[in-house]
């Protein structure tokens, strides 16, 4: 059978068994951030298991698209391992359990794919007895071809460090004593190739919570998964998943662009390792994962750049793997259209990266192969952890790159040193950034309802309870003093999730002192950095501590209005747009996002439309408490690799944003007031970065640009309204100036050629023309030398000339006096230079000179000739 006709007759099968047919989840878990990859078709459906509530169906069926980069050092190596793969999945919540999972399975793969009963054997979890008696007593499998192994093997889940999980029981096919290890006692267990794992029946009976404890599920399940890509292996009876109709063609094609026949095998592994990771890429870009340093950015990245580096070892010296991602989605077009409505985009993102990479690809193998040689010799076997770094850092090679092109040559790689240079460099970044970690800002707000009460009191009564690092001491803060302070209660919220802290005072009865910043410790604890104004405060005091209100809510227009902002950026330049950082202030926001190139003029003013509709509208803020699974449920955006707790802050806008957040923002959107972006600029490969005012700032922003405009009316004497004509007349009157002073300096210029040849000496038969000019810049000069030497064939010409307080000398000379006579205008450039404090060079026929000592020229000048003639052989 072919591929398409095993997807179809796959979910018509369990169509017509009572399941719902749902579509592929996107390769990006929504709301899930434990995941970098959808990697099972169960993922999109963890939260029916655990629920209690109602649900839309109690039986689906699915066609999964999955991503999993845990085995690409097995890709192309093995006949089975794939980064991207299609998983057929049937699921059951709370309805079938084991008895029709197996038997379906199994006349699904008999019966309708036709695999012969006599090649198919199972496996089951060690203490399954009920899956071993289903098999034998129901289906009939002998008891010599059911397998008991252990969690490692048969115990399946969770996807992520939560959700549900259990036994399982898996069939697989039998390719032959031919193929493998050759043990008489091979099976299943094996790691051979012989057995083919061709379909993963697992019934999730458990939920396992973040600390790894497991409790009974609401809803036990079923929760099957069948690569399609293993199962077209079996069905089509080739001899790996490379050879199917799939991908046999995609590995064809991979090999013709390394002008490799088809039929030639010498460069397998690298054309089935270009191959696989192709598919990743288009669909992984397609859903908006684009090539970065860290999160799904850095696998992406790290994917394409190791087929940039096969291709390298097939001889392929240019970009092509856009070529081949454009021939992966001529073959994946009907199942999935969205990558031919997304094939530009992919083509674009893929070839920009893949040019980037190779423009530092053969300085990074000269240091690395440079390096090994030098190891070598010192008998040394692991390279060291400042190396791999300079290499990803500089050279931007992903680390297990680096790894796997060390370990063909039988070196080690210091992983711990690359991460103690690693997280050198977070720090550096850290400090250099004022962005937080919106996790952290989330998790501890939600988690400290008792300390920080800012988000509904601006005013309120407290008590020091400590002070600098000392909680609970005797040390009194002292006027003109800087000092930390922490409070039993506080309306200052501390910097955190890209939003700056608070500013305001803290007063008692003996003191007064202005908050100038405030920082979250952890677990709930808030330090105040505090500038004593008078008198002395204390631990134990009672203090009235009262924010700035003016600098809150202009904070907080900033920050509901980055939430607007990235729905925008959504909505105008697509789903791949993700957060990548943020900063929170009074007076603006910044919000970093993944994008491949410039936002043009139209997208941004179209973005600046979606936000102010949205601020007139005036939808209201909501926040709320809940738990981490909930939000996730409903769709709240978290950011990936970000670890957050079991509770968190939800903010959510009506029709325009639900995300993790623990900041302040507006009880409505109308109170922004309006929105304005001031810059988009490119910060990194693939991160743009958008600079924004609201409110009064914006207010502001339009009175400068209304101030600059009057000044330029009145600078060309027109109407405001006329600027741009205006603008476009004084340019065009400037290019008509230049053009006939340009002129008049030719003119100028030409009677000087005919000055300079009568003063020209004879050295050696050699005609010497030096003079100093009164003309402007390098080009003029140059344009004299020119002249000069039209009219003095076989000679040399030097002019040179002051402007700004530097010396400027061009020298030419002729051809046949560098072939007969060794004269080399290079030589004389790099004489003159020194004359005049500077230095020379350049070609042979032509060169140039400067220097900061304008009052040697005319020595330098009247010294050419004697150069000449020391140059003369």
């Amino acid at each position: 059978m072919k591929s398409h006709d095993l997807r179809r007759a796959f979910l018509e099968y369990f169509r017509e068994r009572g399941h719902t047919v749902v579509p592929s989840a996107s390769l990006v878990p929504e709301g899930d951030p434990t995941l970098l990859f959808n990697i099972a078709g169960m993922v999109q459906f963890k939260q029916f298991y655990a629920s209690a509530g109602s649900i839309p169906f109690t039986r689906a069926a699915s066609v999964q698209k999955c991503l999993r980069a845990t085995d690409l050092d097995e890709v192309g190596r093995t006949i089975k391992h794939h980064t991207f793969f299609e998983m057929l999945g049937n699921f059951s919540f709370g309805d079938y359990f084991k008895e029709e999972a197996i038997e379906w399975g199994w006349d699904f793969l008999t019966r309708v794919v036709g695999l012969p009963a006599d090649r198919l054997c199972v496996t089951i979890y060690l203490d399954d007895d009920e899956s071993e008696d289903l098999w034998r007593t129901r289906i009939g499998v002998p008891v010599e071809k059911i397998f008991r192994l252990g969690e490692e093997d048969n115990f399946w889940g969770p996807a992520g460090s939560t959700g549900a999980c259990g036994p399982c029981s898996e069939i697989h096919f039998d390719l032959g004593e031919g193929t493998g290890c050759g043990r008489p006692d091979c099976s299943p267990a094996c790691s051979c190739d012989r057995f083919v794992e061709v379909w993963n029946l697992v019934f999730p009976q458990f939920y396992q919570e973040a600390d790894g404890s497991r409790r009974p599920l609401e809803r036990k399940g079923v929760d099957t998964g069948m690569g399609l890509e293993r199962l077209t292996m079996v069905a089509q009876g080739a001899g790996s998943t490379f050879e199917t109709d799939l991908l046999k063609s995609l590995v064809a094609f991979v090999k013709r662009e390394a002008g490799l026949d088809p039929r030639d095998d010498s460069m397998e592994v690298s054309a089935r390792v270009i191959a696989d990771h192709a598919r990743a890429l288009c669909f992984a870009i397609s859903e908006g994962v684009l090539p970065s340093n860290e999160g799904r950015g850095y696998v992406v990245r790290r994917i394409l750049r190791r087929a940039v580096v096969k291709g390298l070892e097939m001889g392929i010296q240019e970009a092509f793997l856009f070529r081949v991602a454009g021939k992966v989605i001529d073959i994946m077009r009907d199942a999935y259209p969205e990558l031919a409505e997304n094939q530009e985009k992919i083509a674009l993102i893929i070839r920009s990266d893949e040019e980037r990479f190779e423009r530092t690809l053969s300085r990074g193998m000269a240091i690395l192969k440079d390096a090994l040689k030098h190891f070598r010799s010192a008998q040394e076997k692991t390279v060291p952890g400042d190396v791999v770094f300079k290499l990803y850092d500089t050279y931007g090679f992903p680390v297990e790159i680096t790894q796997e092109l060390a370990g063909t040559e039988g070196f080690d790689i210091d992983l711990d040193g690359f991460e103690h240079e690693m997280e050198d460099q977070r720090k550096r970044a850290r400090q250099a950034s004022k962005i937080g970690k919106d996790a952290e800002a989330v998790e501890e707000m939600a988690a400290a309802p008792d300390t920080f009460v800012g988000y509904d009191n601006l005013e309120i009564p407290t008590i020091i309870t400590g002070i600098g690092p000392v909680v609970g001491g005797k040390k009194e803060a002292e006027a003109g003093r800087e000092m930390d302070l922490e409070l039993e209660r506080t309306p200052f919220y501390p910097e955190g999730g890209g939003q700056v802290g608070d500013v305001g005072s803290i007063v008692g009865n003996s003191g007064r002192a202005t908050v100038t910043d405030v920082k979250l410790l952890g677990g709930g604890r808030i330090t105040h950095r505090v500038k004593m104004e008078q008198g002395t405060l204390g631990p134990g005091d009672g203090v009235v501590a009262k924010v700035d209100l003016e600098q809150r809510r202009a904070t907080q227009r900033n920050h509901t209005a980055t939430h607007l902002l990235q729905g925008a950026l959504r909505s105008v330049l697509g789903g791949h747009v993700r957060q990548s950082g943020s900063m929170v202030a009074p007076d603006h926001l910044r919000f970093d996002f993944t994008h491949y190139e410039p936002m043009t003029d139209e997208e941004i003013r179209t973005v600046e439309d979606i936000v102010n509709a949205k601020i007139l509208r005036n939808i209201p803020v909501g926040t709320a408490v809940e738990a981490f699974e909930s939000a996730k449920a409903r769709g709240a955006i978290a950011l990936f690799g970000d670890k957050y707790g079991q509770k968190v802050r939800v903010v959510e806008i009506e029709d325009s944003s639900c995300e993790l957040c623990g900041g302040t923002h507006v009880g409505a959107t109308g109170e922004i007031g309006g929105f304005r972006v001031m810059s988009e600029s490119g910060i990194a490969a693939g991160v743009r970065r958008i600079e924004a005012v609201t409110g009064f700032a914006m207010i502001r922003a339009a009175r400068e640009a209304d101030r600059e405009l009057s000044g330029l009316s009145l600078i060309l004497r027109v109407p405001s309204r006329d600027l741009e004509d205006g603008a476009r007349k004084a340019v065009e009157r400037m290019k008509v100036l230049e053009k006939e002073v340009s002129e008049l300096r030719e003119q100028l210029a030409g009677g000087e050629v005919d000055r300079i040849i009568k003063r020209a000496t004879e050295v050696d038969g050699i005609m010497v023309a030096a003079s100093r000019v009164d003309v402007a810049g390098v080009d003029l000069l140059k344009w004299l030398a020119d002249r000069i030497k039209e009219k003095l064939p076989g000679g040399v010409v030097c002019v040179g000339s002051v402007r700004d307080d530097r010396v400027y000398i061009v020298v030419s000379v002729d051809t046949s006096l560098v072939e007969e006579k060794g004269v080399k205008a290079s030589a004389i450039a790099k004489k003159m230079g020194e004359f005049v404090g500077g230095r020379g060079g350049g070609k042979a026929t032509f060169a140039q000179a400067g220097g900061k000592e304008p009052g040697k020229l005319d020595e330098a000048i009247g010294r050419c000739a004697e150069v000449v003639a020391g140059l003369v052989k």
